[in-house]
């Protein structure tokens, strides 16, 4: 009953919490003819392309995905010699969303300047939803033999399969990721290593298992109305399920990705001059929460001896003006670690 009680106050608080961040603007879309028939290994493919605000370097892809069970929205920046050069293959930057109904995968391009970023880089980049609540987890599903809810069999498998097929990716791939897209990039390089060369966390909540990790999971799930023990079941009975998935518990299967870490510590910090006044209670809250998780996270990594890159600014809400400033700084890095040959296994 006591533990029923203390999830049930945290989903309310999540949900007041999820109310008061910004939400993200929209792009309009024009419908196009004619794209890659590329198909995953399990038949998931590109249904629809479309370009969006009439740049024919960005488009939106609408995947059938057999693991997810239904459509996903991906996000695709093309290089700026995608057009012209139809032999050259590419790499990728994968950048991942927050909680889906609030930062999906249209949510780098409306609060960031990726577009600009992305013209010189020599690179793809590739911005994919992630459900509402996904986890960037396959989903236990309560044990059914039911093929429902897979985001990381979409983001790991499906995708890569699907952009280097499809768009001429080369197979070497990076990730970074805001809040739950944090996790999903930390996530994602310890349960599938050699999937992505470089993992990046803003914000990221990398310790689900932990003192506030459990109940914070909880709420995101409940808050988007779905159950929360479909994702990886009770959190007693299924404990083995839970720890599979919490990135610090699995650190030292990172050794080998290039790893960098943020966050703030919840008090209002000098880019909060940019947000309205009744963000701010939300914004501080889950930064709190995240700032924790990252923190220990990068505690662990030091004792384990993996290497790891952390920017702990200090005072910072949870907020898009903080995670621009970071995709700055981790820019040139990510563009470092795509530049090295395509290594044994790396191609799809």
């Amino acid at each position: 009953m006591r533990d029923t009680s203390r999830r049930l106050r945290a989903v309310a608080v999540l949900a007041a919490v999820t109310c008061l961040l910004p939400s993200v603007a929209t792009a309009p879309a024009r419908a196009e003819n004619g794209f890659p028939d590329a198909r995953a290994d399990d038949g998931s493919h590109v249904v629809a392309q479309t370009t969006v605000d009439g740049d024919p370097r960005m488009l939106d892809l609408t995947v059938r995905s057999v693991g997810v069970g239904s459509y996903a929205m991906v996000r695709l920046i093309l290089p700026s010699g995608w057009a012209t050069e139809p032999d050259r293959k590419w790499p990728s930057v994968y950048l991942l969303a927050g909680e889906t109904r609030l930062q999906d995968y249209r949510g780098w391009t409306a609060n960031t300047d990726i577009r600009k970023l992305a013209d010189d880089s020599g690179a793809l980049v590739v911005m994919p939803g992630s459900g509402s609540a996904g986890f960037y987890s396959d989903w236990w599903n309560y044990g059914k033999d039911v093929v429902l809810n897979q985001w990381e069999t979409f983001t790991a498998v499906e995708l890569p399969q699907l952009i280097d097929r499809g768009y001429r990716g080369d197979g070497r791939r990076v990730a970074a990721g805001l809040s739950l897209g944090g996790y999903g990039a930390v996530e994602l390089a310890a349960r599938r290593p050699g999937v992505f060369r470089f993992a990046g966390s803003f914000s990221g909540n990398l310790n689900p298992t932990g003192r506030y990790g459990e109940l914070l999971t909880s709420a995101i799930v409940a808050s988007a109305r779905q159950d929360p023990e479909a994702l990886w079941g009770d959190r007693r009975r299924q404990a083995s399920r839970w720890d599979a998935h919490d990135p610090l518990v699995n650190a030292d299967r990172l050794r080998g990705t290039e790893l960098y870490l943020s966050t703030g510590n919840g008090l209002p910090g000098p880019l909060d001059g940019k947000l309205p006044v009744d963000v701010l209670p939300g914004a501080m809250l889950l930064e709190f929460l995240c700032s924790g998780q990252t923190t220990a996270m990068a505690d662990r990594l030091n004792r384990l001896g993996v290497p790891v890159t952390t920017d702990f600014y200090g005072p910072g809400t949870h907020h898009w003006a903080y995670w621009q400033d970071q995709l700055h700084k981790t820019w040139p890095r990510m563009l470092r670690a795509l530049s090295a040959p395509v290594k044994a296994g790396e191609a799809s």
